[in-house]
């Protein structure tokens, strides 16, 4: 019974550490948040390859951050005792410090209703990580699908050209190539024993430049293990996926990730304009199920910026969510570092004065006793030497009343400092929150304006999609036009092939007539002449 009763308790005891380090990983979450933002503008000019170090250093500080505050949350847990507060506790006492406690009496609030909640608060993110998790392990399956089934091997030039890539590339692992009839864009599959799928009939559809710069990509991935640190990233998204600050430095990682293999590729192709021709033959396509695979293209809001970046050699900063999210999330850490300050300063000044009504408890019986002790030597000084002088009994009577009006003094005194620091703090704490409301007021407006201009762009970005389509679209037809203008011309020129031989067979004809007919002119004349002779 105890061993089941221990066990009930260390789990627990889990369960309410798991839970406050769930809850602590969003301000850590906000904190990770304006730190990559700060690292991004100072790397503005960096290669894409530091860029990316250093958002896989926070990144693997969070994680490694998360796990500490579980154990130092657990071991909290563990050896915390609840301390009550004295049931005889004066009440005098008790209202002077009411103002003084309130931020403390909030936060404590708030730790003992999430620690009494804490399997409800389980509860809920299990379920959701549950969902999650069931997404991730259908990826992994259809993963294992896509690589074993409708599957083709390309020709022998492909498996020679990877195996020659591999080797530029230092990739001492083996890369097979396979055509896939799932697939609608390049993806890598495997980390110990990768796989290239390619969509069947992309390989005899590009030109030989595009082909290659998209392997030399897929290679760039196997080289650099992403297929590993993407399975990292997917687990920590699915585990803090209420975490908008994780979310976004991940993100960000696998934007420079895909900068990263594109670094790689143009160093070995020196051919910028066919690598963006590589990217914009895929911006209609996308890999549907493949979460744990590294696709080529990546998402459609991506492309431009990859593409501007490859032409113009300049990393992007922050877009306008971007920007809107890393205000809020400065003004959300500025507000939580704000409340637990004040709150340790007050439980400081309140455990000051404390201190001081403790002390002056302490005095008050001494005062007490020495005037009792007073009038007992009174007395006793009475019984045995009643002719005492008057003088001496007058000096006890004023030293008494002096204790007691001393005593006093200090009492009024101890209440009126106890108001006044409750009325400073009161005052600094009504500043303090207006100054926030004020701060969170503008932070919405600044909002609502950026997701009006949000739509503005959005709006345009629809239309601009549109006009691209219709200018394909017209492309297209004239690329069919053209097509049929040279097909007739090919038709004129082989007539006119034709005509020409007609006509040189006519010449050769009308040659061997008038040549026949030479023949037989003269074969008259002789025969005129000999007609003649005779």
């Amino acid at each position: 019974m105890m061993h089941l009763v221990s066990i009930n308790s260390a789990l627990s005891n889990v369960i309410t550490a798991f839970s406050w380090m769930l809850i602590h990983s969003l301000w850590q979450g906000l904190f990770l948040a304006i730190v990559a933002g700060a690292v991004l503008i100072l790397a503005k000019k960096s290669s894409a390859v530091y860029r990316y170090n250093l958002m896989l250093l926070l990144f693997l500080l969070f994680i490694l951050g998360s796990g500490l505050t579980f154990i130092y949350e657990l071991q909290s847990t563990s050896a915390s005792t609840v301390n009550a507060t004295a049931p005889g506790a004066d009440a005098q006492t008790q209202s002077l410090f009411f103002d003084v406690h309130t931020a403390k009496q909030f936060i404590n609030s708030f730790t003992s209703y999430f620690s009494a909640n804490a399997p409800l608060i389980m509860m809920c993110w299990f379920m959701i990580f549950l969902f999650k998790s069931i997404r991730m392990i259908s990826s992994l399956a259809y993963n294992q699908r896509i690589r074993n089934h409708q599957v083709y091997e390309p020709g022998r030039f492909w498996i020679d050209r990877v195996t020659e890539f591999s080797g530029k590339l230092g990739i001492s692992k083996t890369v097979k190539l396979l055509q896939s009839g799932y697939v609608k864009v390049p993806v890598v599959v495997g980390h110990l024993k990768p796989v290239i799928l390619m969509p069947v009939g992309l390989m005899s559809g590009l030109p030989v430049a595009q082909v290659e710069a998209i392997l030399l990509h897929e290679l760039a991935h196997i080289k650099r293990n992403d297929y590993f640190i993407n399975f990292l990233q997917h687990v920590a998204e699915a585990i803090f996926f209420f975490n908008p600050g994780l979310l976004w430095v991940s993100t960000v990682l696998k934007e420079e990730r895909e900068n990263c293999c594109d670094d790689v590729a143009l160093q070995q192709t020196n051919d910028k304009i066919g690598f963006v021709q590589a990217l914009i033959s895929f911006k209609e396509h996308q890999l549907y199920g493949g979460g744990y695979a590294t696709a080529f293209p990546g998402k459609k809001n991506y492309l431009m910026r990859r593409v501007t970046r490859i032409l113009s050699n300049d990393n992007r900063l922050f877009g306008r969510s971007e920007k809107v999210f890393f205000i809020i999330s400065a003004l959300l850490f500025g507000m939580v570092v704000t409340t637990a300050a004040v709150a340790r300063i007050k439980e400081y000044s309140v455990v000051s004065v404390k201190k001081e009504a403790a002390t002056v408890k302490t005095t008050k019986p001494s005062a007490i006793l020495m005037v009792s002790k007073a009038k007992t030597s009174k007395k006793q000084h009475k019984l045995i030497a009643r002719p005492k002088a008057l003088s001496n009994i007058t000096a006890d009577k004023l030293k008494e009343r002096q204790d007691v009006v001393n005593l006093q003094l200090s009492r009024r005194q101890l209440a009126n400092a106890l108001t006044n620091v409750a009325k400073l703090q009161n005052n600094d704490l009504t500043a303090e929150a207006e100054q926030q409301r004020k701060q969170l007021d503008a932070a919405v407006v600044q909002a609502e304006r950026s997701k009006m201009q949000a739509d503005l762009d959005r709006q345009q970005s629809v239309r601009d999609r549109a006009q691209a389509e219709k200018d394909r679209q017209q492309a297209e037809l004239d690329r069919q036009q053209a097509e049929r203008d040279r097909i007739q011309a090919e038709k004129d020129r082989h007539q006119a092939q034709l005509d020409r031989v007609q006509a040189e067979k006519d010449r050769q004809q009308a040659e061997k007539d008038r040549a026949q007919a030479e023949i037989e002119r003269l074969h008259r004349s002789a025969k005129s002449l000999a007609g003649a002779q005779e």
